[in-house]
């Protein structure tokens, strides 16, 4: 089957002010088309800081991430929804998406 999603040795490391914490170290997985996979575990452990590497949301300290045989990088075109939707309940799905700043004309 046609490999969709390649994780290769990616580590991630946070710098604090006073310390370096290590989110991620040497994860490798790949995903091919047809594939169902979860990533579960405890609150802290990686989970969402996985996601937001395979959007291109953050970029890893080490390893490379691939989507269709290429590098995934900064604004790459990937999207995803947490568990807590987080949007603005009076406004609809488009305006959620859409959030143009309102001008004041005098």
């Amino acid at each position: 089957m046609k490999t969709l999603l390649e994780i290769k040795n990616v580590s991630l490391t946070y710098q604090t002010l006073t310390d370096e914490i290590k989110a991620i170290e040497n994860l490798s997985f790949s995903c091919s088309k047809g594939d169902f996979v979860s990533v579960i575990g405890p609150s802290g452990c990686g989970k969402t800081t996985i996601l937001s590497l395979i959007a291109g949301l953050i970029q890893p300290t080490e390893g490379e991430i691939l989507i269709n045989n290429k590098r995934v990088k900064s604004g790459f075109e990937v999207g995803y929804m947490l568990q807590k939707d987080h949007l603005f309940p009076w406004r609809n799905i488009e305006k959620n998406l859409f959030l143009p700043l309102e001008i004041k004309k005098n």
